[in-house]
């Protein structure tokens, strides 16, 4: 079952509270990210943000490098996939605790409504993967005067 975000938005105030604003979407273009279901090891907290020009998908995934990050569009699906390695050396290792995840991760997003995934950007900074989709203005219900000509 996918998981609808974007539908109603939250906001944080100062002292930390939460609270949950109506579930109308701005008159500029209404988007809609679905988180699908995907078989995976370990799949990376997310956070969606929506702010006037974009919407952030931020991805959680400390100790990965860049490198080993994927970030691709299909149609209108967006996904990330790599690999955390384990960081001890290899063979035989007594572990007292091991609460850490590694292996192979897959993340998918299918993205309704006014965005651009042809100018989709992601950047990688202090663990965080952030991928920025891009809005377009909604051209539906804007309205336009047409010129009437004489003659």
């Amino acid at each position: 079952m996918s998981r609808k975000i974007g539908v109603s938005r939250t906001s944080q105030k100062s002292s930390g509270e939460v609270r949950e604003e109506g579930g109308a979407a701005r008159r500029t273009g209404h988007v809609l990210l679905l988180d699908l279901p995907v078989e995976s090891t370990c799949q990376p907290p997310s956070d969606v943000v929506e702010v006037d020009d974009a919407v952030r998908v931020l991805l959680e995934i400390p100790g990965v490098p860049a490198a080993s990050v994927q970030v691709r569009v299909l149609g209108n699906r967006i996904e990330v996939t790599g690999e955390k390695v384990p960081d001890f050396p290899p063979g035989e290792t007594s572990f007292l605790c091991l609460e850490r995840i590694f292996g192979k991760f897959q993340r998918a997003f299918e993205v309704r409504g006014s965005v651009n995934l042809g100018a989709v950007s992601a950047r990688m900074a202090n663990g965080i993967l952030v991928i920025t989709i891009p809005k377009v203005a909604e051209r539906r219900g804007r309205e336009r005067r047409i010129p009437v000509a004489t003659g």
